[in-house]
C-alpha cells in the first residue's frame, strides 16, 4: 500500500501531465478534487468500522473489502490507454481513494487498539513505519536500478507501469499476512453514541484539536511540494531521470530517522521529539534555493537529512494519536478510533488536496510549462515557491506543538482512570487472536 500511494504522490501528476498531455491546472483540479471525495467517504468509514462486529473481528473486514478496488484502480491508473483523458482520470483516482480509505482508517485504528502502553505505541508505529518504508524504497528503488542496470525505468511511463505491475502482485499476499495472523482487541466498548453528540465530545478534545492542526500544517509543507519534485528535477537540476535516484535518499534517511526518533520517544515526552523532527525539516527544505543544474548529489544530500527528521511524521504523531483517543474514551465511555482516525484522515486528504490543487495552478500562474524549456524568470519562480514556501508551515506547526499537553505523566493518570473503570475480567488492552493466529 505504502508504494501506490508514494507513487501516486510523486509520479502520477507528472505522467499525467508530461507523458498523456493533461493540462497541468485540469491535473491538479482532477487531483484536488478527488481528496474532496474523501471528506465524505472518510467519517462514513469510520462510522462504519467503529459499529461493525462480525466475527472476523471490526477492522479486518473493511481491510480485505479494499483490496479487490484497491488493485483494480492501479491497473487503470499506472496502466492507463493511449486516449485516457481527465474524465478517466477523474473517475479511476476516486475509486482508488475510496479503496485506500477503506483500509487507511480501519488499519490505523487497529494500530492503535494492540497496545495501552504510551512507550510501546511508539514502537508499534516505528515498527509500522518501517515496513511502509520498505514498499515506499521498492516503489522508487526498484525503477532506479532497472534504469541503471537496462537503460529502462527512468521515465515516468516506465515508472508507474513498473510500480503497478510489482504493487498488484505483493499487495494480496502482504495483507493477507496482516489479516491472518494479527489479532484484534475483544475487550471494546461498542460506539453506540449518537453521531453529533459522539462529534461534540470529539471536537471539545482541546489536545486532539491541537495535534490535528500541528499534523495537518506540517503534511500540508510537504504536500505543496510533492506533486512538483518530478518535475523541480527534470527543470531545475535537468536531469529528467534522476528523479528516483533523488527521492532514494528520502527514504535512506527515513531508514535511518525511524529508530532514532523511537529511541528518543522513550526517553523524553513524545512531542519533544516531533518538535525537534518539524525543526530539522524547517531548516533544511529551504536549502534548495541553492539548487541548480547538475546539482544531483547536493539534492540528495538536502533530501537525506529532511528524510531523517520525515521520518518522525508517521511514528510519534500516530502514537500521540492513540493517546488522545484514550482521552476520548475516558470521556465518551466508547472506543471510537475509527471515528478518531477517519477525522484525521479527514484533514490530511484535505491538505494533500490543497496541494496539489495549488502548487500546479501556482506554477501554470507563474507560466511554467512542462513541457517546453522555460525562460530563466519562469524558472526562477518555480524554485523559490518550492523551497521556500515549506517553511512557513513548518513554523505554524512548531508553534502549536511547544505546548502539547500529553506528557508521558498526563497520559499515565488517564491509562489508571481506565483501567479503573474497566471490567474485571476484562483487563484493558487485552486482545483476541485472528483468524489463524497461534495463542502463546
Amino acid at each position: 500500500m505504502s508504494m501506490v500511494s508514494t507513487s501516486v504522490s510523486l509520479f502520477l501528476p507528472a505522467f499525467y501531465t508530461q507523458d498523456l498531455g493533461l493540462g497541468m491546472a485540469s491535473v491538479g483540479a482532477i487531483l484536488m478534487l478527488s481528496r474532496f471525495w474523501d471528506v465524505l467517504t472518510d467519517p462514513i468509514i469510520g462510522y462504519l468500522s467503529d459499529r461493525t462486529r462480525l466475527a472476523m473481528g471490526r477492522r479486518r473486514p473493511w481491510i480485505l473489502a479494499a483490496v479487490p478496488l484497491v488493485m483494480i484502480s492501479v491497473f487503470c491508473l499506472y496502466l492507463p490507454p493511449e486516449d485516457a483523458g481527465p474524465g478517466f482520470l477523474l473517475a479511476w483516482i476516486m475509486v482508488f481513494w475510496l479503496g485506500w480509505t477503506m483500509f487507511n482508517i480501519p488499519y490505523f485504528a487497529w494500530g492503535a487498539e494492540l497496545t495501552p502502553r504510551y512507550v510501546e505505541r511508539t514502537r508499534i508505529t516505528g515498527w509500522r513505519t518501517m515496513a511502509g518504508l520498505v514498499g515506499t524504497l521498492l516503489a522508487i528503488a526498484a525503477p532506479a536500478a532497472s534504469q541503471a542496470v537496462f537503460g529502462w525505468g527512468g521515465r515516468n511511463a516506465e515508472i508507474m507501469s513498473m510500480i503497478g505491475v510489482i504493487a498488484l502482485v505483493l499487495m494480496p499476499v502482504c495483507i493477507a499476512v496482516a489479516a491472518t495472523g494479527v489479532p484484534e482487541r475483544s475487550d471494546f466498548v461498542p460506539a453506540r453514541m449518537k453521531v453529533w453528540a459522539g462529534l461534540a465530545i470529539m471536537l471539545g478534545n482541546a489536545p486532539f484539536r491541537r495535534l490535528l492542526f500541528a499534523f495537518v500544517f506540517s503534511s500540508l509543507a510537504v504536500s505543496l511540494t510533492t506533486p512538483l519534485f518530478v518535475l523541480f528535477v527534470a527543470h531545475i537540476i535537468l536531469e529528467p531521470t534522476a528523479a528516483p535516484q533523488v527521492v532514494l535518499f528520502y527514504f535512506f534517511g527515513n531508514l535511518i530517522g525511524v529508530p532514532l526518533w523511537v529511541w528518543l520517544a522513550a526517553r523524553t515526552d513524545k512531542h519533544v521529539t516531533w518538535l525537534c523532527s518539524i525543526s530539522l525539516m524547517g531548516i533544511t527544505f529551504p536549502q534548495f534555493v541553492w539548487v541548480g543544474p547538475g546539482d544531483v548529489a547536493a539534492a540528495q544530500l538536502i533530501l537525506f537529512i529532511i528524510g531523517i527528521g520525515g521520518g518522525n511524521t508517521q511514528v510519534v504523531p500516530s502514537s500521540m494519536k492513540a493517546d488522545v483517543i484514550d482521552l476520548d474514551r475516558l470521556r465518551s465511555g466508547e472506543d471510537r478510533a475509527g471515528l478518531f482516525f477517519a477525522a484525521w484522515s479527514t484533514a490530511t486528504k484535505v491538505v494533500a488536496a490543497l496541494g496539489v490543487g495549488i502548487s500546479m495552478p501556482i506554477l501554470a500562474w507563474f507560466g511554467f510549462d512542462p513541457t517546453v524549456v522555460n525562460p530563466p524568470e519562469q524558472l526562477e519562480s518555480f524554485q523559490l515557491y518550492f523551497s521556500l514556501s515549506p517553511l512557513v508551515f513548518y513554523v505554524l506547526s512548531a508553534l502549536l506543538i511547544v505546548r502539547y499537553p500529553i506528557t508521558r505523566q498526563t497520559h499515565s493518570s488517564i491509562r489508571a482512570e481506565l483501567e479503573r473503570q474497566a471490567p474485571p475480567s476484562e483487563p484493558a488492552g487485552s486482545t483476541s487472536p485472528g483468524p489463524g493466529a497461534r495463542s502463546s
